[in-house]
């Protein structure tokens, strides 16, 4: 599971994985919750990645959060708070909010 939150300060990514239980219901892997709470001058960009999946034309579409020194972090559009963290990202940016499976650049807006 993962959520997306934009706040005053930055962007904050919550991911929570399940534990992992063997078919005897041992625990093989405990689960884990990780925060990631980036502040507005550690991010890059912000943008809506859309990748076709051959065969059956499936579509994967991401929020990817580019960060300054190289790294990134990806957000499902099946995360809670997906949508809500696009439209608040295109009100602050000044961006039209993009069609839904449209690959954009999202954050900072264009003139900036």
């Amino acid at each position: 599971m993962q959520r997306i939150e934009v706040t005053e300060v930055g962007i904050t990514v919550t991911s929570v994985s399940e534990p992992v239980i063997s078919v005897f219901g041992k625990e093989m892997r405990p689960g884990h919750t990780s925060v990631s709470e980036l502040p507005w001058d550690e991010i890059f960009r912000v943008y809506i990645e859309v990748i076709e999946l051959p065969t059956d034309g499936e579509r994967w579409i991401t929020l990817v959060v580019d960060l300054t020194w190289g790294e990134f972090l990806e957000v499902h559009d099946s995360a809670e708070g997906y949508a809500e963290a696009v439209r608040e990202l295109c009100r602050l940016s000044g961006e039209p909010v993009p069609e839904p499976a449209v690959a954009a650049t999202i954050w900072p807006g264009s003139d900036d």
